[in-house]
Formats: structure tokens, sequence, C-alpha cells
């Protein structure tokens, strides 16, 4: 009687075959994994919004205005940003956490983390000189936020808590209504061109493929694909950047920029 020795090892045609299973198993299952990070991703996002739409709706009703051109300007050595609008609620305890402002799957912040001539701040506020943290400034530590509603001349801040405003929107919203793909620029995409969020002072957070006709202008109730007409009067918003002149503050349309006349 023969007796045939165990095989301990796999043919090449058995190895090719496990491979080719294994390769049809992955791109089968890559896109669903995908669908479920950017669900995650997209959830982590609004949540972020919502705190920052929340914590100045608080700051309104227990200061009994809107944060100012002037808070913004003391904070920030004299300059204009989201970054000092930030500094401003964690000066005041509201939100001290650098990633609601950064969020960790944005391409452009995780750029910086891996750039190692910069340094990843670790707080907004640095209590010690009053100031926004120097990691955190505008114009150098990006952000995934565009934010800020700021009050001016003949400001009724109370408008803000009684109707549906914008708050806060994920970086890279036209002037159009479409969303800015993915960029090396200032205002590339968070999402890319796939769409982006909207969060509003009542807590709400609206994922939007585009803001075509989504606004009402605030000014006669007409449809409006640009956020900056939903803004009451005299109220404009603050991004990622540096302005020294008091004169003009900067609406967040990339690619259609508008500089707005206080």
């Amino acid at each position: 009687m023969k007796y045939f020795a165990e095989r301990k090892s796999f043919t090449l045609v058995e190895l090719m075959t496990v491979i080719s299973i294994l390769t049809v198993l992955i791109a089968l299952t890559y896109p669903a994994v995908q669908a479920v990070m950017n669900r995650v991703h997209r959830a982590k996002a609004a949540n972020n919004l919502r705190t920052i739409a929340l914590a100045h709706a608080q700051f309104i009703t227990d200061f009994g205005r809107a944060i100012t051109f002037s808070d913004i300007k003391n904070i920030g050595n004299n300059t204009y940003n989201a970054n000092n609008f930030a500094a401003i609620l964690a000066k005041y305890g509201y939100i001290n956490d650098v990633s609601v402002w950064a969020w960790d799957f944005d391409y452009k912040v995780k750029a910086h983390k891996n750039d190692t001539s910069k340094t990843f701040p670790t707080e907004i506020y640095n209590k010690s000189i009053e100031r926004t943290h120097t990691h955190f400034q505008g114009g150098t530590f990006p952000l995934s936020v565009v934010c800020g509603i700021v009050q001016c001349p003949n400001f009724d801040y109370k408008t803000l808590l009684k109707g549906k405003y914008p708050a806060a929107y994920s970086r890279g919203l036209k002037s159009n209504g479409s969303w800015m793909e993915f960029s090396t620029n200032d205002n590339g995409g968070v999402f890319g061109t796939k769409g982006g969020l909207v969060a509003y002072y009542d807590g709400s957070v609206e994922w939007c493929t585009n803001t075509v006709n989504k606004f009402v202008k605030y000014s006669d109730k007409t449809k409006s694909s640009k956020i900056c007409d939903a803004i009451p009067n005299s109220h404009k918003s603050v991004e990622n950047k540096n302005y020294t002149d008091s004169n003009f503050l900067f609406w967040n349309a990339p690619g259609h920029s508008i500089c707005c006349n206080i």
C-alpha cells in the first residue's frame, strides 16, 4: 500500500485563485466601507458645526450682543478672521477644542499635521497673553469651517435667535451655490464637489449637494443661492483670512469673492 506525504503548501494555481477571490471581495466591499466612512465624517462635521452655532447663540444670550469687530481685532493682533472668532468663544469657555474647528479627515488639516515645519495647536486661546494662540492664528492654521456673524452698527442681535439664519458652514461654498473641489488653495472644499454642511442658529444642520435657491433673502424674502443673502442686513461672516481694513470684511465665496462694505 502506498502512502502519500501530507501536502504543506498551496500550488501556484491555488494561490492565484485565492488572490483573485480576495481581490474581487475587496473591490466589492471597498465602496461600502468608503460610504460608511463618509457618513461618519459627515456626522462628526455636523456635530461640530452645531456646537459652533449653539455656542455663538449662547454667547448672544449671555452677553446681550453678538461678537463684534473690536472683539475679533483685539484678540488677534488687529486682524479679522474666523480663527479669532473661535478664540473669543474659547476665551469665555464655550469651545476650547481645536478639533471642533479643524476636522481630522479634512485634507488641509491632515496636510498641516504632516508638515514637520508646522506646529499643530493644542489650544485655541492663550490665557497668558490673552490672545489667539500663536499656532492657531489665521493665515497659518487651516480651518474646516467658515463662520461668525459679526455685530455691526444698527444690529439687532435678537434677530438671529428668532429665525433660521445660517451660523456656519463647511469650507468651500461658492456664491453660485456649488461647492469647490479639493484644492491646495485656501478655500478648497472639505467634501469636494459632492456637497457640504450648513448649520443654523437654531441648532439644525443640513447636508446640501448645492445651495441653488436654497436661501431666502433677508431683504426681500426672494430665493437666493448666496448664503450671505440670508444674513440680516449689516451682518457678515468671517473665514480663515487676515484683513486689516476695518471697512471691509470678506465673505467666503471661492472663485467669486465678495467684499462687503460694512
